[in-house]
């Protein structure tokens, strides 16, 4: 992985599925909102809804950016509640 960004879902983010993000960029006090919207990719069983931030990293083996972090975990099935 060459890069790793935040980013805010533009729409919601499925487990194992893409939604079009717009990438943020530290403006020395917080994170701010680019011009710069990508398609985001779940591949760890995470899952996020419009407006949520996460982190995301490029890969160059699937030329993707794959969300990394920051959105809701998927409970196991066989952990109690």
């Amino acid at each position: 992985m060459n890069a790793m960004r935040q980013f805010e879902l533009m729409e919601d983010l499925r487990p194992g599925g893409s939604a079009k993000a717009i990438l943020l960029k530290w403006n020395g006090q917080r994170y701010v909102v680019t011009n710069e919207q990508t398609t985001v990719f779940e591949f760890v069983g995470t899952h996020g809804h419009r407006g949520d931030r996460g982190y995301a990293c490029y890969s160059p083996e699937s030329e993707r950016w794959e969300a990394t972090s920051g959105l809701f975990e998927q409970v196991a099935g066989w952990l109690p509640a």
